[in-house]
């Protein structure tokens, strides 16, 4: 037979090179592993002729597969101890162990009993041989001289067989290793799982942020398998990393971290910054991310986990780990979940603690009005007399505040406080305090209370001691204060209108009971209160003083305006009699007659402003002037005073139009009065051969009076005060008057005493109207 040109394979112990697709090293043969993870299939020779093992080995190099032969039966069983084989080659006739009792010890091997044998043999074969063959467990029975393309390919059968079990071994063996990674990967997110809730359940019952850190670092350290971590929170700007909690660093890290800016480059800031997480694997990561920062020698890996809640970044967890670890996604992922965990944790712990200083505030708010309302009540229960209402200032601050209290007010010169009231809860200790200030009182800026009156600032101190009370404290009272030291004292100013009025102090005596800012701000609102109690007392002192006087001062007018009236009337009353004899008597010439008319309307002016000014003076003083009402006719009334008016101006005209019912219930002789006085300030006002016209109509339930004139109008300022007394405008140019600007005035009070109204309307092109409405009834 032919041997083929192929080269040769390498056998155990050559040195010649094996080829590039085959290794075997020398003395025992090395697997090489192919592609897809299985092991290069190999083909046992076995035969005690070298010459059958060449001859073998040249046949079968063409399937590229390693060849290791053996001399013997011992060998080849060795060998099989060793390595895996695709197919052996076995000589029946060997010294030795025979093929069959190799092959029978072959089978007897549990790891080497499905390998394929294929019997060898030099020697004629007969139907016994084969059978003796098949029975120790070969697959196949050739006799020499074979086919090289016949053993070839028979091998060539148990070597694909071989590859496809490798390649099926490998699936499983893969298969395996994923469904152990799988079952890993469970059992750790199984333990991330109960870690986190058992984490959960811890922060869902902090209700504070220290709870939330104490279930952090307790469970959460240990959980997330971090020898050290910080937990930091956003300052007020939103600026500024602050560490609110950290275990397991040193000292002199926390002091230089315990505050961040958001623009520092370091991983807690980052994490804030980028609103994401922040992994540092090993120390070389650290150092090429931070050069500048130099990890602790005890931290080789870090995580910043930012603290989210809807978007919005509360601050950030820092973790720290002692040997170096790379973060898997299952990693990353229940990292993340533990932060967000704690981000709701502190979440909902700041809004329970908002809410609960929420409610205090609403709830001390309460209380502070109830205290407000009752002192409000007390202080306008002393009604307006000071010496109660200080009493009642002094009581309120025992009651709601303090041991004692004591109001002092500013002197009138401004140079001490007086004591207005003081008191204590012990009666006892309250007067000798009263003794003691009446004796010794504070001067402004000495003491406690000197110093607030003269600052205008209040002074809060909830804990003194005795040494800072003798500094404080006037020489005369340090006696009976180490007698009875104050523990805790406020002492606030009392403004009204923007200065200093007093001082309102409030002490407690008893130790570890200090004042809060609280008890501040409800002794200040008290002082703001006592202050305008205080002012409003005053004031309606002054003012029921200057009221007295007033009074005084009115009815010394009243009376003399009285007395002068009454005293004038007699002798005017005289004059106008003489005045009128002489007019009657016969016998005087023109001068004389011109002198007797000039003193009798002399007289007749001067009762009329005696009559006008004893009727500002009864509207004036609040009683009104008095009305006679009667029936009456307006029209009648109207024609009377206006011919009465004429008689006084005969070069003067004036039109009286009357329509509809004139009929009333006025004072006929008042009703004159303001006829007269509007008529006459027409006439008095209007330009020389200008016509005044008077005209009155009646209205359902009222009669309207109207007297028009032209001239120059009423100047718009003087419009709103027309009717006021001692008010009057500018005569006709040719017209004097000797008004004292109280007709008007007269005539409003005489209208509104009949509950009608008067207006008045002026223009330079339809002239001054005065409308005068009276109800009929």
């Amino acid at each position: 037979m032919s041997r083929p040109s192929a080269p040769r394979p390498r056998l155990a112990g050559s040195s010649q090179p094996p080829p590039p697709s085959r290794r075997e090293s020398d003395g025992e043969p090395q697997r090489l592993t192919v592609a897809g993870g299985a092991t290069e299939p190999s083909v046992l020779l076995v035969d005690d002729n070298p010459a059958n093992l060449i001859a073998l080995e040249a046949i079968l190099v063409p399937l590229q597969v390693r060849l290791i032969k053996a001399s013997s039966g011992e060998q080849a069983l060795r060998l099989l101890l060793s390595e895996e084989f695709a197919v052996i080659l076995l000589d029946v006739q060997m010294v030795g162990l025979d093929g069959y009792e190799t092959a029978a010890l072959i089978k007897q091997r549990e790891r080497t009993r499905n390998i394929p044998i294929i019997f060898l043999t030099a020697y004629g074969s007969n139907e016994a041989d084969v059978k003796a063959g098949y029975a120790h467990g070969a697959v196949d029975y050739l006799q020499k001289p074979y086919s090289p393309d016949v053993l070839r390919s028979k091998v060539a059968v148990f070597i694909e067989l071989f590859r496809a079990q490798q390649q099926v071994r490998h699936q499983a063996e893969l298969l395996r290793q994923q469904e152990a990674a799988a079952r890993q990967a469970a059992h750790r997110a199984a333990a991330y799982i109960a870690q986190l809730q058992e984490l959960t359940s811890r922060l869902a019952e902090a209700t504070s942020v220290e709870q939330v850190m104490r279930a952090l670092f307790e469970e959460g350290l240990v959980t997330l398998g971090a020898h050290a971590g910080s937990l930091c929170l956003l300052d007020a700007t939103g600026q500024v990393l602050e560490v609110v909690q950290a275990v397991g660093y040193p000292e002199e890290v926390l002091a230089r971290w315990l505050r961040m800016p958001l623009s520092s480059p370091v991983p807690l800031a980052d994490a804030v910054r980028e609103g994401r997480p922040q992994w540092l694997s090993s120390r070389a990561e650290w150092l090429a991310r931070y050069p500048h920062i130099t990890p602790s020698s005890s931290s080789r890996a870090a995580a910043a986990l930012p603290l989210l809640v809807k978007g919005r970044v509360l601050g950030a967890i820092g973790l720290s780990f002692l040997n170096e670890r790379g973060f898997s996604e299952d990693d990353r992922t229940f990292f993340t979940a533990v932060g967000h965990a704690c981000a709701q944790a502190i979440d909902r712990a700041q809004l329970y603690e908002e809410e609960r200083l929420a409610n205090e505030r609403v709830r001390t708010a309460a209380a502070r009005l109830q205290v407000l309302a009752e002192a409000t009540d007390a202080f306008g229960a002393a009604n307006r007399d000071l010496p109660a209402l200080f009493e009642a200032i002094s009581a309120q601050v025992v009651r709601h505040v303090g041991d004692a209290s004591l109001l002092s007010l500013l002197s009138a010169d401004g140079h001490q406080l007086e004591p207005a009231s003081l008191r204590h809860v012990d009666p006892t200790l309250q007067e000798h305090s009263l003794r003691l200030l009446a004796a010794a009182p504070v001067r402004l800026g000495e003491g406690l209370t000197g110093r607030v009156a003269q600052t205008g600032q209040a002074l809060f101190l909830p804990v003194i001691s005795r040494e800072e009370l003798h500094a404080e404290l006037n020489p005369e009272y340090r006696a009976a204060f180490d007698e009875h030291p104050i523990h805790s004292c406020i002492v606030v100013p009392l403004r009204a209108q923007g200065r200093v009025i007093g001082t309102l102090i409030t002490a407690r005596y008893s130790p570890g009971r200090p004042f809060t800012r609280e008890d501040q701000r409800l002794l200040e609102e008290l002082a703001n209160k006592a202050a305008l109690s205080i002012e409003n007392a005053r004031f309606f002192q002054q003012q029921q003083r200057d009221q007295e006087e007033l009074r005084r001062r009115t009815e010394f007018e009243q009376q003399l305006i009285g007395i002068v009236s009454h005293d004038l009337r007699n002798p005017l009353g005289a004059i106008t009699m003489a005045a009128g004899l002489l007019q009657a008597s016969p016998g005087l010439n023109e001068r004389q007659l011109k002198a007797a008319s000039r003193i009798a309307s002399s007289c007749e002016r001067a009762t009329r402003l005696i009559r006008d000014f004893l009727d500002f003076t009864q509207a004036r003083l609040g009683s009104g002037l008095p009305l006679k009402r009667r029936p009456m006719d307006l029209h009648e009334v109207t024609r009377h005073v206006v011919d009465e008016v004429l008689q006084a101006h005969p070069d003067r005209q004036v039109l009286v139009e009357t329509s509809g019912d004139g009929q009333g219930e006025w004072d006929p002789d008042r009703i004159a009065q303001v006829l007269t006085n509007l008529v006459g300030n027409a006439l008095a006002y209007s330009p020389q051969g200008t016509r005044v016209s008077v005209k009155t109509h009646s209205e359902p339930g009222s009669t309207l009076l109207s007297v028009h004139n032209h001239g120059t109008p009423i100047s718009p300022e003087l419009l709103p005060r027309l009717f006021e007394p001692l008010t009057r405008g500018a005569p006709t140019s040719g017209q004097h008057s000797r008004s004292i600007g109280l007709g008007l005035y007269i005539v409003r009070e005489i209208v509104r005493g009949h509950g009608g109204g008067v207006d008045v309307t002026s223009s330079q092109e339809t002239g001054t109207t005065f409308t005068v409405r009276l109800p009929r009834i």
